[in-house]
Protein backbone atom coordinates (compact mmCIF):
# COMPACT_ATOMS: atom_id res chain seq x y z
CA UNK A 1 0.00 0.00 0.00
CA UNK A 2 3.28 2.42 0.36
CA UNK A 3 2.43 5.44 -1.63
CA UNK A 4 -1.33 4.68 -2.26
CA UNK A 5 -2.72 4.70 1.14
CA UNK A 6 -3.54 8.22 2.03
CA UNK A 7 -3.37 9.88 5.53
CA UNK A 8 -6.24 11.30 7.77
CA UNK A 9 -5.82 14.81 6.52
CA UNK A 10 -5.56 15.77 2.96
CA UNK A 11 -7.01 17.48 0.40
CA UNK A 12 -7.85 16.36 -3.49
CA UNK A 13 -8.45 19.17 -6.10
CA UNK A 14 -9.75 19.51 -9.48
CA UNK A 15 -11.87 16.12 -8.96
CA UNK A 16 -15.03 14.92 -11.02
CA UNK A 17 -16.41 13.57 -7.01
CA UNK A 18 -19.29 10.82 -7.28
CA UNK A 19 -20.64 11.66 -3.54
CA UNK A 20 -23.95 9.07 -3.57
CA UNK A 21 -25.37 11.45 -1.43
CA UNK A 22 -28.86 11.52 -3.52
CA UNK A 23 -29.18 7.88 -2.74
CA UNK A 24 -27.46 7.80 0.43
CA UNK A 25 -30.28 10.69 1.69
CA UNK A 26 -32.98 9.14 0.42
CA UNK A 27 -34.30 5.06 1.77
CA UNK A 28 -33.75 2.14 0.44
CA UNK A 29 -34.37 2.18 -3.50
CA UNK A 30 -34.02 -0.42 -5.89
CA UNK A 31 -33.82 1.27 -9.52
CA UNK A 32 -30.71 3.61 -9.50
CA UNK A 33 -29.67 5.98 -12.35
CA UNK A 34 -27.59 8.70 -12.94
CA UNK A 35 -29.38 11.29 -11.29
CA UNK A 36 -28.23 9.45 -7.97
CA UNK A 37 -24.91 9.35 -8.58
CA UNK A 38 -24.36 12.64 -6.61
CA UNK A 39 -21.71 13.96 -9.31
CA UNK A 40 -19.72 17.13 -8.52
CA UNK A 41 -17.40 18.55 -11.51
CA UNK A 42 -13.82 20.12 -11.01
CA UNK A 43 -14.43 19.66 -6.75
CA UNK A 44 -12.45 19.27 -4.32
CA UNK A 45 -12.76 17.67 -1.21
CA UNK A 46 -11.23 18.24 2.15
CA UNK A 47 -10.41 15.72 4.78
CA UNK A 48 -9.28 16.36 8.67
CA UNK A 49 -8.64 13.58 11.01
CA UNK A 50 -10.37 11.15 9.02
CA UNK A 51 -13.50 13.22 8.58
CA UNK A 52 -14.46 14.85 5.18
CA UNK A 53 -14.49 18.63 6.22
CA UNK A 54 -15.44 20.45 3.40
CA UNK A 55 -16.15 19.17 -0.49
CA UNK A 56 -17.75 20.92 -3.72
CA UNK A 57 -16.72 23.17 -6.12
CA UNK A 58 -15.93 26.36 -4.40
CA UNK A 59 -13.78 25.10 -1.48
CA UNK A 60 -10.76 27.19 0.19
CA UNK A 61 -7.81 24.77 1.20
CA UNK A 62 -6.54 25.08 4.23
CA UNK A 63 -2.95 25.94 4.02
CA UNK A 64 -0.60 23.62 5.00
CA UNK A 65 -2.29 20.24 3.87
CA UNK A 66 -1.19 18.01 1.26
CA UNK A 67 -2.94 18.78 -1.79
CA UNK A 68 -3.70 15.89 -4.63
CA UNK A 69 -4.52 16.87 -8.14
CA UNK A 70 -6.45 14.77 -9.49
CA UNK A 71 -6.88 16.19 -13.11
CA UNK A 72 -10.52 15.11 -13.40
CA UNK A 73 -10.41 11.82 -12.21
CA UNK A 74 -12.77 10.01 -10.23
CA UNK A 75 -13.00 10.21 -6.52
CA UNK A 76 -15.88 7.78 -5.41
CA UNK A 77 -16.80 6.43 -2.06
CA UNK A 78 -14.36 3.32 -0.23
CA UNK A 79 -16.09 0.06 -1.53
CA UNK A 80 -17.95 -1.70 0.99
CA UNK A 81 -17.59 -5.71 -0.01
CA UNK A 82 -20.45 -6.52 2.49
CA UNK A 83 -20.31 -10.85 2.08
CA UNK A 84 -16.42 -12.26 2.27
CA UNK A 85 -15.07 -15.41 4.22
CA UNK A 86 -11.79 -13.26 3.91
CA UNK A 87 -10.19 -15.11 7.51
CA UNK A 88 -8.54 -17.87 6.41
CA UNK A 89 -5.66 -19.84 6.72
CA UNK A 90 -3.79 -21.90 3.75
CA UNK A 91 -5.45 -21.84 0.42
CA UNK A 92 -6.80 -25.01 -2.07
CA UNK A 93 -4.84 -24.17 -5.20
CA UNK A 94 -5.24 -28.15 -5.47
CA UNK A 95 -8.36 -28.18 -5.55
CA UNK A 96 -8.14 -25.10 -8.52
CA UNK A 97 -6.54 -27.10 -10.65
CA UNK A 98 -8.75 -29.94 -10.34
CA UNK A 99 -11.59 -27.74 -11.36
CA UNK A 100 -9.25 -26.30 -14.21
CA UNK A 101 -8.92 -29.83 -15.88
CA UNK A 102 -12.45 -30.89 -15.40
CA UNK A 103 -11.95 -32.87 -12.21
CA UNK A 104 -14.01 -32.67 -8.54
CA UNK A 105 -12.08 -30.97 -5.77
CA UNK A 106 -10.86 -32.76 -3.09
CA UNK A 107 -9.78 -30.79 -0.30
CA UNK A 108 -13.04 -29.16 0.27
CA UNK A 109 -13.72 -27.24 2.95
CA UNK A 110 -12.90 -29.37 5.85
CA UNK A 111 -9.07 -28.69 4.56
CA UNK A 112 -9.91 -24.80 5.27
CA UNK A 113 -11.05 -25.64 8.67
CA UNK A 114 -8.35 -28.28 9.61
CA UNK A 115 -5.34 -25.03 8.45
CA UNK A 116 -7.48 -22.32 9.94
CA UNK A 117 -7.47 -24.11 13.55
CA UNK A 118 -3.89 -24.66 13.45
CA UNK A 119 -2.98 -21.29 13.97
CA UNK A 120 -2.54 -18.84 16.91
CA UNK A 121 -4.70 -15.75 17.71
CA UNK A 122 -1.67 -14.26 16.34
CA UNK A 123 -1.30 -16.17 12.80
CA UNK A 124 -4.89 -15.16 12.81
CA UNK A 125 -4.15 -11.30 12.76
CA UNK A 126 -1.26 -12.17 10.22
CA UNK A 127 -3.20 -13.75 7.94
CA UNK A 128 -6.66 -12.05 7.86
CA UNK A 129 -3.82 -9.17 6.87
CA UNK A 130 -2.69 -10.11 4.14
CA UNK A 131 -6.05 -10.86 2.64
CA UNK A 132 -7.50 -7.58 4.11
CA UNK A 133 -4.31 -5.47 2.44
CA UNK A 134 -4.82 -7.00 -0.59
CA UNK A 135 -9.06 -5.93 -0.65
CA UNK A 136 -7.62 -1.99 0.29
CA UNK A 137 -5.21 -2.21 -2.23
CA UNK A 138 -7.63 -2.78 -4.64
CA UNK A 139 -10.44 -0.11 -2.83
CA UNK A 140 -12.43 -1.84 -0.09
CA UNK A 141 -12.29 0.31 2.64
CA UNK A 142 -15.35 -1.42 4.48
CA UNK A 143 -15.39 -5.38 4.28
CA UNK A 144 -18.04 -7.89 6.40
CA UNK A 145 -16.04 -10.69 7.33
CA UNK A 146 -17.30 -14.11 8.32
CA UNK A 147 -15.93 -16.53 10.97
CA UNK A 148 -17.03 -20.11 9.73
CA UNK A 149 -13.70 -21.82 9.35
CA UNK A 150 -13.07 -23.10 13.14
CA UNK A 151 -16.46 -24.53 13.67
CA UNK A 152 -15.62 -24.88 17.52
CA UNK A 153 -16.44 -22.61 20.70
CA UNK A 154 -12.76 -21.87 21.40
CA UNK A 155 -12.19 -21.34 17.71
CA UNK A 156 -14.78 -19.30 16.19
CA UNK A 157 -14.34 -17.14 19.26
CA UNK A 158 -10.07 -16.46 18.37
CA UNK A 159 -11.78 -15.37 14.85
CA UNK A 160 -13.89 -12.77 15.53
CA UNK A 161 -11.08 -11.78 18.16
CA UNK A 162 -8.64 -11.76 15.33
CA UNK A 163 -11.30 -9.35 13.27
CA UNK A 164 -11.23 -6.97 16.10
CA UNK A 165 -8.11 -6.56 16.37
CA UNK A 166 -7.90 -6.16 12.13
CA UNK A 167 -10.20 -3.23 12.83
CA UNK A 168 -8.11 -1.46 14.53
CA UNK A 169 -5.42 -1.57 12.35
CA UNK A 170 -4.65 2.02 10.70
CA UNK A 171 -4.32 0.57 7.08
CA UNK A 172 -7.02 -1.77 6.84
CA UNK A 173 -10.34 -1.52 5.97
CA UNK A 174 -13.20 -1.25 8.95
CA UNK A 175 -14.34 -4.96 9.70
CA UNK A 176 -17.44 -5.99 10.22
CA UNK A 177 -17.29 -9.30 11.70
CA UNK A 178 -19.85 -11.77 11.30
CA UNK A 179 -20.62 -15.42 13.36
CA UNK A 180 -21.30 -17.98 10.82
CA UNK A 181 -20.98 -20.69 12.55
CA UNK A 182 -24.04 -22.58 10.59
CA UNK A 183 -21.02 -22.87 7.85
CA UNK A 184 -20.26 -26.40 7.25
CA UNK A 185 -20.52 -29.80 9.37
CA UNK A 186 -17.43 -30.24 11.35
CA UNK A 187 -15.50 -33.50 11.40
CA UNK A 188 -16.73 -33.98 14.85
CA UNK A 189 -20.13 -34.19 13.82
CA UNK A 190 -22.34 -36.46 11.43
CA UNK A 191 -25.12 -34.49 11.34
CA UNK A 192 -26.10 -31.05 10.72
CA UNK A 193 -28.88 -31.20 13.42
CA UNK A 194 -26.27 -32.28 16.32
CA UNK A 195 -24.14 -29.56 15.68
CA UNK A 196 -26.81 -26.80 15.02
CA UNK A 197 -27.56 -27.77 18.74
CA UNK A 198 -23.98 -27.79 19.17
CA UNK A 199 -23.85 -24.14 17.93
CA UNK A 200 -27.06 -23.01 19.96
CA UNK A 201 -26.19 -24.70 23.41
CA UNK A 202 -22.56 -23.78 23.50
CA UNK A 203 -20.70 -21.60 21.01
CA UNK A 204 -23.22 -19.29 20.28
CA UNK A 205 -23.55 -17.90 24.36
CA UNK A 206 -19.83 -17.40 24.04
CA UNK A 207 -19.48 -15.44 20.82
CA UNK A 208 -22.85 -13.39 22.48
CA UNK A 209 -20.55 -13.05 25.76
CA UNK A 210 -17.62 -12.00 23.75
CA UNK A 211 -19.74 -8.94 22.35
CA UNK A 212 -17.40 -9.09 18.84
CA UNK A 213 -20.24 -10.42 16.17
CA UNK A 214 -22.22 -7.95 14.89
CA UNK A 215 -24.21 -10.26 12.55
CA UNK A 216 -24.62 -14.28 12.49
CA UNK A 217 -24.96 -16.07 8.92
CA UNK A 218 -25.82 -19.38 7.87
CA UNK A 219 -25.52 -21.64 4.62
CA UNK A 220 -29.11 -22.14 3.68
CA UNK A 221 -28.48 -24.82 1.34
CA UNK A 222 -30.18 -28.56 0.29
CA UNK A 223 -27.36 -31.11 1.39
CA UNK A 224 -25.91 -28.38 3.91
CA UNK A 225 -28.37 -26.26 6.69
CA UNK A 226 -31.84 -27.04 5.74
CA UNK A 227 -34.45 -23.95 5.82
CA UNK A 228 -35.04 -25.32 9.59
CA UNK A 229 -31.73 -25.72 10.51
CA UNK A 230 -31.41 -22.10 9.34
CA UNK A 231 -34.41 -20.86 11.25
CA UNK A 232 -33.45 -22.49 14.57
CA UNK A 233 -29.65 -21.07 14.84
CA UNK A 234 -30.35 -17.50 13.02
CA UNK A 235 -33.84 -17.29 15.54
CA UNK A 236 -30.94 -18.39 18.65
CA UNK A 237 -28.60 -15.41 17.55
CA UNK A 238 -31.42 -12.82 17.02
CA UNK A 239 -32.40 -13.46 20.45
CA UNK A 240 -29.06 -13.06 21.72
CA UNK A 241 -28.58 -10.07 20.22
CA UNK A 242 -26.94 -10.21 16.53
CA UNK A 243 -28.55 -9.31 13.45
CA UNK A 244 -29.07 -11.28 10.65
CA UNK A 245 -27.75 -12.28 6.93
CA UNK A 246 -28.19 -15.58 5.03
CA UNK A 247 -26.59 -17.47 2.20
CA UNK A 248 -30.02 -18.20 0.06
CA UNK A 249 -30.49 -20.37 -2.46
CA UNK A 250 -27.24 -19.99 -4.18
CA UNK A 251 -27.00 -23.71 -5.53
CA UNK A 252 -30.31 -24.99 -5.35
CA UNK A 253 -34.13 -23.77 -5.11
CA UNK A 254 -33.87 -24.09 -1.27
CA UNK A 255 -36.06 -21.39 0.05
CA UNK A 256 -33.65 -19.33 1.47
CA UNK A 257 -35.00 -15.94 0.39
CA UNK A 258 -38.14 -16.52 1.82
CA UNK A 259 -37.13 -17.45 5.24
CA UNK A 260 -34.31 -14.55 5.25
CA UNK A 261 -37.26 -12.33 4.21
CA UNK A 262 -39.30 -13.71 7.12
CA UNK A 263 -36.75 -13.80 9.59
CA UNK A 264 -36.45 -9.91 8.47
CA UNK A 265 -32.56 -10.31 7.64
CA UNK A 266 -30.78 -7.39 6.79
CA UNK A 267 -29.63 -9.09 3.68
CA UNK A 268 -29.77 -12.57 1.32
CA UNK A 269 -26.69 -13.26 -0.52
CA UNK A 270 -25.91 -15.31 -3.75
CA UNK A 271 -29.82 -15.83 -5.05
CA UNK A 272 -29.03 -17.46 -8.35
CA UNK A 273 -31.99 -19.79 -7.75
CA UNK A 274 -34.39 -17.64 -6.34
CA UNK A 275 -37.91 -18.03 -7.44
CA UNK A 276 -40.47 -15.04 -8.23
CA UNK A 277 -42.22 -15.65 -4.69
CA UNK A 278 -38.82 -15.53 -2.61
CA UNK A 279 -38.07 -12.18 -4.77
CA UNK A 280 -41.72 -10.78 -4.16
CA UNK A 281 -41.10 -11.73 -0.22
CA UNK A 282 -37.89 -9.79 -0.54
CA UNK A 283 -39.02 -6.91 -1.72
CA UNK A 284 -41.96 -6.96 0.65
CA UNK A 285 -39.38 -7.06 3.68
CA UNK A 286 -36.45 -4.58 2.66
CA UNK A 287 -34.32 -7.18 3.09
CA UNK A 288 -31.08 -6.19 0.63
CA UNK A 289 -29.73 -8.73 -1.92
CA UNK A 290 -26.18 -9.21 -2.05
CA UNK A 291 -24.71 -10.72 -5.33
CA UNK A 292 -21.77 -12.49 -5.90
CA UNK A 293 -21.23 -13.15 -9.64
CA UNK A 294 -17.56 -13.96 -9.03
CA UNK A 295 -18.51 -17.26 -7.36
CA UNK A 296 -20.62 -18.13 -10.13
CA UNK A 297 -17.73 -17.34 -12.15
CA UNK A 298 -15.00 -19.27 -11.14
CA UNK A 299 -17.04 -22.29 -10.34
CA UNK A 300 -18.56 -22.04 -14.20
CA UNK A 301 -21.96 -22.11 -13.12
CA UNK A 302 -24.44 -21.91 -15.51
CA UNK A 303 -27.29 -19.71 -13.42
CA UNK A 304 -25.87 -16.22 -12.53
CA UNK A 305 -28.54 -14.37 -9.58
CA UNK A 306 -31.06 -12.63 -11.73
CA UNK A 307 -30.16 -8.77 -10.79
CA UNK A 308 -32.64 -7.28 -12.89
CA UNK A 309 -35.48 -9.23 -11.73
CA UNK A 310 -34.83 -8.16 -8.62
CA UNK A 311 -34.23 -4.48 -8.80
CA UNK A 312 -37.42 -4.32 -11.31
CA UNK A 313 -39.37 -5.94 -8.54
CA UNK A 314 -37.72 -3.21 -5.79
CA UNK A 315 -34.98 -5.27 -4.32
CA UNK A 316 -32.10 -3.17 -3.81
CA UNK A 317 -29.06 -4.98 -5.33
CA UNK A 318 -25.66 -5.06 -3.11
CA UNK A 319 -22.30 -6.36 -4.76
CA UNK A 320 -19.80 -8.46 -3.20
CA UNK A 321 -16.73 -10.31 -3.58
CA UNK A 322 -17.26 -13.76 -1.74
CA UNK A 323 -13.83 -13.86 -0.93
CA UNK A 324 -13.08 -17.25 0.24
CA UNK A 325 -10.39 -20.11 -0.67
CA UNK A 326 -12.88 -22.29 -2.23
CA UNK A 327 -14.98 -21.12 -4.48
CA UNK A 328 -14.07 -17.19 -4.68
CA UNK A 329 -10.59 -16.61 -4.41
CA UNK A 330 -11.41 -13.10 -5.98
CA UNK A 331 -10.62 -9.78 -3.19
CA UNK A 332 -11.48 -7.25 -6.06
CA UNK A 333 -14.42 -5.67 -6.14
CA UNK A 334 -13.49 -3.84 -9.36
CA UNK A 335 -13.49 -7.93 -11.17
CA UNK A 336 -17.05 -8.20 -9.71
CA UNK A 337 -17.98 -4.82 -10.87
CA UNK A 338 -17.26 -5.76 -14.45
CA UNK A 339 -19.06 -9.05 -14.07
CA UNK A 340 -22.52 -7.18 -12.66
CA UNK A 341 -22.24 -5.52 -16.00
CA UNK A 342 -21.80 -8.22 -18.33
CA UNK A 343 -23.37 -11.12 -16.71
CA UNK A 344 -25.87 -9.61 -14.72
CA UNK A 345 -26.76 -6.63 -16.95
CA UNK A 346 -26.73 -3.81 -14.63
CA UNK A 347 -25.61 -0.27 -15.48
CA UNK A 348 -23.20 1.80 -14.21
CA UNK A 349 -25.20 3.45 -11.68
CA UNK A 350 -26.20 0.01 -10.73
CA UNK A 351 -22.62 -0.73 -10.13
CA UNK A 352 -21.61 1.83 -8.41
CA UNK A 353 -24.22 2.00 -6.03
CA UNK A 354 -23.40 -1.68 -5.72
CA UNK A 355 -20.51 -1.11 -4.23
CA UNK A 356 -21.41 1.76 -2.18
CA UNK A 357 -23.90 2.69 -0.46
CA UNK A 358 -26.24 -0.83 -0.93
CA UNK A 359 -23.75 -2.80 0.57
CA UNK A 360 -23.19 -0.37 3.01
CA UNK A 361 -27.02 -0.35 3.87
CA UNK A 362 -27.53 -4.24 4.44
CA UNK A 363 -24.81 -3.61 6.93
CA UNK A 364 -26.43 -0.70 8.58
CA UNK A 365 -23.18 1.64 7.95
CA UNK A 366 -22.88 5.25 7.21
CA UNK A 367 -19.86 4.55 4.78
CA UNK A 368 -20.87 4.29 1.03
CA UNK A 369 -21.41 8.38 0.82
CA UNK A 370 -19.12 11.06 0.37
CA UNK A 371 -20.68 14.11 2.49
CA UNK A 372 -19.74 16.68 5.09
CA UNK A 373 -18.58 15.27 8.50
CA UNK A 374 -18.71 11.43 7.03
CA UNK A 375 -15.94 9.13 7.15
CA UNK A 376 -13.12 9.89 4.71
CA UNK A 377 -13.36 6.37 3.07
CA UNK A 378 -12.79 7.31 -0.29
CA UNK A 379 -10.89 6.24 -4.04
CA UNK A 380 -9.50 7.91 -6.68
CA UNK A 381 -9.67 6.05 -9.75
CA UNK A 382 -7.12 6.41 -13.02
CA UNK A 383 -10.20 7.67 -14.90
CA UNK A 384 -11.98 10.34 -15.34
CA UNK A 385 -15.08 8.38 -16.99
CA UNK A 386 -17.78 6.45 -14.59
CA UNK A 387 -18.50 4.99 -17.05
CA UNK A 388 -14.92 3.06 -17.22
CA UNK A 389 -16.17 1.64 -13.70
CA UNK A 390 -16.44 -1.63 -14.73
CA UNK A 391 -15.38 -1.63 -18.14
CA UNK A 392 -11.30 -2.34 -17.39
CA UNK A 393 -11.07 -5.57 -16.07
CA UNK A 394 -7.83 -7.12 -15.08
CA UNK A 395 -6.07 -4.28 -13.78
CA UNK A 396 -6.28 -2.05 -10.41
CA UNK A 397 -8.00 1.24 -11.75
CA UNK A 398 -7.36 2.95 -8.15
CA UNK A 399 -4.75 5.19 -7.84
CA UNK A 400 -4.91 6.07 -3.94
CA UNK A 401 -7.48 5.11 -1.50
CA UNK A 402 -8.35 6.37 2.06
CA UNK A 403 -9.77 4.90 5.38
CA UNK A 404 -11.40 7.95 8.16
CA UNK A 405 -10.36 5.74 10.96
CA UNK A 406 -11.48 7.85 13.58
CA UNK A 407 -15.34 6.57 13.12
CA UNK A 408 -13.91 2.64 13.95
CA UNK A 409 -16.49 0.49 14.32
CA UNK A 410 -19.05 2.89 15.87
CA UNK A 411 -20.10 4.06 12.64
CA UNK A 412 -23.03 1.64 13.05
CA UNK A 413 -26.71 2.17 13.47
CA UNK A 414 -29.40 -0.21 15.05
CA UNK A 415 -28.13 -2.46 17.90
CA UNK A 416 -29.63 -5.89 18.23
CA UNK A 417 -32.31 -7.52 16.51
CA UNK A 418 -35.44 -9.53 17.29
CA UNK A 419 -37.32 -11.90 15.46
CA UNK A 420 -40.75 -10.27 13.87
CA UNK A 421 -43.50 -12.13 12.16
CA UNK A 422 -41.75 -15.68 11.81
CA UNK A 423 -44.10 -18.51 11.01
Amino acid sequence: MVGKLLGDTFAISDATIVTMLPLGSAGAKARVTDDDLGIIEHATLVANGGRIERIGRDVTIPAGLDVIGAGGAVVMPGFVDAHTHALFAGDRVADFESLAAGRPPTLGIRYTVEQTRRCSPSELVEVGARKLGIMLEHGTTTAEVKSGYALTTDGEVAMLAALASLDGFADMPHVVPTFCGAHALPPEFSDYDSFVDELVAHILPRVAEAKVARYADAFCERGYFSDGQSARFLKACANAGLRLRMHADELSASGGARLAADLRCDSADHLNFVDRDGIDALAASGTIAVLCPATTEYLGLDRYAPARDLIDAGVPVALATDFNPGTSPCPSLQVVAHLARRRLRMTTAEVIAGVTVQPARSLRSDAGVLDVGRAADLVVLKTGDVREFGYYYGADMVSAVAVGRSYGSARFWGQGQGVPNHR
